[in-house]
């Protein structure tokens, strides 16, 4: 048998530290980007639920290797592991989300982006559109407040699409409550301004008890429904009498920036919820 005080520090150290590997456990998880802070090697991820180990909730993590936060930003969906071990905790094999590409009947599409999407930071352009009640709407009008924006239809027939996006809205505006129309704002832009008017907008805002002060639907013509699109990265299309189309949404600053952008439709209410309190509470 060997005794412990025959074993020399840097060996008995090293000992620990494998048998520390040895019985960290690790799980694999989902999220969406709220921060990004590459000199620290964190990121704060909105996840969802990590069977056997903790909730969904909002957590500041930090990273095994800062290369794999280099491009992260803040809105982008990923999957990563996180391990545990003992009173330490990392993440690693972070991975992205692929902007480029979506599935259609379980088959994965190319699209190409359009050219004039805006990157992460820029000032988002001032728009003017009809919203449910007859207004004209200006997004201008809205600076000194943060802003959602998805894109929708209302004869969209896949519930995992625009009724989830406008089940999500739904929910942050139960979430934010008082600071709907105040401090927080939500659009929501039809990909189908023909069928789309503004008493089919209406109607559909009942559906989702959408406040008029808080929560706006909006139409407008062709054109400029598509600028604002583009500059959000959609890419839609008729198809068979419907509209087939990517999905986005996105947050904008205070200042009028876009500070995040969420791609397809599977991130949680709670997620873009996120996404706007982390806009509240920065105070740049």
């Amino acid at each position: 048998m060997i005794r412990a005080e025959a074993i020399p520090a840097k060996v008995a150290i090293s000992f620990l530290a494998v048998a520390a590997l040895c019985h960290a456990k690790r799980f694999h998880a989902e999220g969406v980007v709220l921060r990004v802070d590459p000199a620290e090697r964190t990121v704060v991820i909105s996840h969802r639920a990590i069977p056997g180990y903790m909730d969904a909730m909002a957590m500041p993590f930090r990273a095994a290797n800062a290369r794999e936060l280099a491009n992260l930003r803040p809105g982008e969906t990923v999957t990563f592991d996180l391990v545990v071990s003992g009173k330490l905790s990392r993440v690693e094999r972070i991975k992205a989300a692929k902007r480029d590409t979506i599935e259609d009947d379980g088959e994965k599409i190319s699209i190409t982006l359009p050219a004039e999407k805006l990157p992460l930071g820029a000032q988002v352009p001032d728009f003017q559109l009809m919203d449910q009640a007859g207004e004209t709407v200006s997004l201008s009008a809205f600076k000194g407040k943060v802003v959602a924006v998805n894109f929708i239809y209302t004869r969209c027939p896949l519930p995992e699409v625009c009724p989830r996006l406008s089940a999500h809205f739904a929910q942050v505006q139960r979430r934010f409550g008082d600071l709907m129309g105040k401090d927080v704002v939500l659009l929501s832009v039809t990909l189908d301004p023909q069928y789309d008017t503004t008493a089919t907008l209406a109607a559909y805002a009942k559906i989702w008890r959408a406040e008029h002060s808080g929560w706006k639907f909006l139409s407008g013509s062709e054109e400029e429904i598509g600028r604002v699109a583009r500059a959000f990265g959609m890419v839609y299309w008729p198809e068979e009498g419907l509209v087939a189309h990517t999905s986005e949404t996105g947050v904008i600053g205070r200042r009028g920036q876009l500070s995040a952008l969420v791609s397809g439709s599977r991130f949680t209410a709670a997620q873009i919820g996120d996404l706007i309190a982390a806009e509240l509470e920065d105070i740049r």
